[in-house]
């Protein structure tokens, strides 16, 4: 701005001139006309007039140059602007840096990033995406087990299931499964249901099962029992049984009535499998098992044969007292059973003990009343060898009262590969020429055959008294090919075979006695009748095992 007074100029903030101290106030001639002659005057009176010049001359002088004024004034007026400009500029400064710093300490990673916004798509459906975002998010973030839940989420959603499969096996490898995404599991399991991969489908629900989480176990249980159905019906029992024992387990799912009447059939066939292969214990195994399901006779009556084939006679005939306990009248489990009696009873009395012993063979006669008792029985049998040839010794007992008159013992060595007679010795115990058995007294019998052979149970004594089959007792234990019941015996040492010492062996005794031969001197015993399968006997009700395959059926 010009000051009109002294021409000088000022910034537009000025006021008053700073030279002549004219006010900058517009007029009509742009200042205060009341301070126009004031500050001419004052500017012309303060100037002192030069010695010896007129006082016009001073005034035009002072007039053209007035002099400063703002000293006498006492003014000191100074720029704002470069300050406001300053300040301005540092706050600018100051906000940008705080923004920056914000914007980078809170911005997310890109695996984060991608993370979320995989899941965003997941959730909008958008699985084709999602997969796009996800492997680059795993990619960069390849130890989170949950990226490769949701990239396996992804993979599902596209029909990749080979690559969520392996999706979700990196997520096991890095400590979390399937829990964590339940339906997840149960998506991936029905499409592995669907094509016949159940194996698959079961191990993606088992670890929900074992975690409790809501609804699992069932879905897991009905899954099993329809594989359960499948593996029975094309012939592998062995996942049969599997899947229904883990049904019977769980106890949950639509099928769990089911599971008894299904494993009662499997442990069926399984024990059945077993017995053809000699593997006489697992199928006594499964037999239990399956006895704990359902009494059936003929079920007790396959474990007493399986006992009686291992010389278990005691579990035999324990087994086959409950065959007859859990069927109606049937003469045959009788007969069985007064068989059974007669051999363990003269095994304790082999064994000296002749109580006992005499006492099943007791019991054998009033369960089957044609069964009957022997005048005389062996006791304290020795079989072994001496100076290399086999040898039997033992006492004849006379179990009643009444003396014994006429006693004739026939002792065979019977090859039982070839069924040839090695050698045969009658001998006259008690005749007209010797002294009568009285009743409870024994006499000692001793016979050394004169045919040496070998002690690995394929040859066997066979004793008759009075032209009557008694027993048979082996020479060493025989070897079984299958994977049997251990046998509870002990065969003849080498050291005693070379001294010539006796051993006691477990006997094997006839499954039944039978009618003389016709020719006792020569003749092998005819073959026993075997006994009717268990098919063969009166049903009194449909079995668990005959319903299950009518509802496979």
């Amino acid at each position: 701005m010009k000051c009109p007074s002294c021409g000088l100029y000022h910034p537009n903030q000025y006021e008053r001139c700073v030279s002549c101290g004219a006010t900058f106030k517009e007029g009509e001639n742009g200042f205060h006309e009341d301070q126009e002659e004031g500050v001419k005057s004052s500017s012309v009176n303060t100037m002192e007039r030069p010695a010896g010049e007129p006082d016009e001359l001073a005034y035009e002088a002072a007039k053209a140059h007035p002099p400063r004024r703002s000293k006498s004034l006492g003014i000191s007026m100074q720029s704002r602007l470069p300050t406001m400009v300053g300040a301005l500029t540092a706050v600018t400064v100051l906000l940008v840096s705080a923004g920056a710093t914000i914007f980078f300490l809170t911005k997310s990673p890109d695996e984060e990033r991608l993370f979320v916004k995989g899941k965003k798509e997941l959730a909008n459906g958008q699985y084709a995406f999602a997969v796009a975002t996800l492997e680059q998010a795993a990619a960069l973030r390849n130890k989170d087990p949950k990226v490769f839940l949701a990239l396996a989420r992804a993979y599902v959603g596209v029909d990749q299931v080979d690559k969520a499969w392996d999706a979700i096996s990196q997520a096991q490898q890095l400590g979390t499964g399937v829990v964590e995404e339940p339906q997840l599991a149960s998506d991936l399991a029905n499409y592995y249901r669907q094509r016949g991969k159940y194996e698959k489908a079961l191990d993606l629900l088992r670890p929900l099962a074992k975690s409790n989480v809501p609804g699992k176990k069932a879905e897991l249980a009905d899954l099993d029992a329809l594989y359960g159905d499948e593996a029975l019906r094309t012939g592998k029992i062995d996942l049969a049984l599997r899947c229904w024992e883990e049904v019977r387990d769980l106890r949950e799912g639509s099928r769990f009535g089911e599971a008894e009447a299904r494993l009662a059939t499997i442990y069926q066939k399984m024990a059945s499998n077993f017995a053809a292969k000699n593997d006489d214990q697992k199928a006594l195994n499964y037999l239990n098992k399956l006895n704990a399901i359902a009494q059936n006779a003929k079920n007790y009556e396959m474990a007493s044969d399986l006992y009686e084939k291992n010389e278990k006679l005691d579990l035999a005939i324990d087994q086959l007292r409950l065959a007859i306990k859990y069927s109606t009248h049937n003469p045959i489990y009788e007969r069985k059973l007064a068989a059974l009696l007669t051999r363990r009873g003269k095994e304790l009395l082999d064994n000296g003990e002749t109580d006992a012993g005499y006492g099943y063979l007791q019991q054998a006669k009033t369960i089957d009343p044609s069964n009957s008792l022997p005048s005389v029985t062996l006791r304290g049998v020795n079989v072994g060898l001496e100076g290399g040839l086999p040898k039997i010794s033992g006492e004849i007992w006379n179990p009643s009262d009444d003396p014994v008159n006429s006693l004739n013992v026939k002792v065979e060595l019977v090859d039982t590969v070839s069924k040839r007679v090695l050698w045969t010795r009658d001998q006259k115990v008690v005749d007209e020429f010797v002294q009568p058995l009285q009743g409870r007294d024994s006499k000692s019998i001793d016979f050394v055959a004169g045919s040496p052979v070998r002690m690995n149970g394929t040859n066997e004594f066979r004793v008759y008294l009075d032209g009557k089959m008694y027993k048979s007792y082996r020479l060493g234990e025989k070897t079984k090919t299958g994977a049997g019941l251990d046998a509870d015996s002990h065969a003849t040492a080498d050291s005693d075979n070379s001294s010539g010492a006796l051993s006691r062996v477990r006997p094997r005794v006839e499954p039944r006695e039978t009618a003389p031969p016709p020719a006792p001197e020569r003749t092998q015993l005819p073959e026993v009748s075997p006994v009717p399968p268990p098919e063969a006997l009166p049903k009194t009700h449909e079995s668990a095992e005959d319903k299950t395959m009518k509802d496979l059926d």
